[in-house]
């Protein structure tokens, strides 16, 4: 479990500067100080929070519901013919995919109501 939680750390810090370093040159130009001060505080605070297990845990079920937005969110554009143009969305792909938000969606909220009372004990 602890190689599983400081390549989240690590993961975590990276895309995270990845993102913000577009913002301003001297991001840009101080991106690779700015990741290892990221992975410094990223790993402080999972050190001092403690219960690697009980946080990777935590973050698949959130995962878990972000997941199907996503999915719905791409499924209802490839019908927006001002999105895709002249691209027609094969229906069964429609379907099948709106299968996968449900089942991924009641998949997330059973394990956020059943096993995040106990993450917090």
């Amino acid at each position: 479990m602890w190689s599983a939680a400081i390549t989240s750390v690590i993961g975590a810090a990276y895309t995270s500067v990845s993102f913000i370093r577009t913002f301003h040159p001297s991001l840009e130009k101080y991106h690779k100080y700015i990741i290892v001060g990221f992975i410094l505080l990223l790993t402080g605070i999972f050190a001092s929070i403690g219960r690697p297990v009980k946080m990777l845990i935590l973050a698949g079920a959130l995962n878990g519901l972000i997941l199907p937005i996503a999915l719905g969110v791409m499924l209802i554009a490839a019908h927006k013919k001002s999105i895709v143009g002249d691209y027609r969305h094969p229906i069964w792909m429609t379907g099948a995919g709106v299968l996968v938000v449900v089942l991924m969606a009641a998949m997330g909220g059973y394990t956020l109501v059943t096993q995040l009372p106990t993450l917090f004990e």
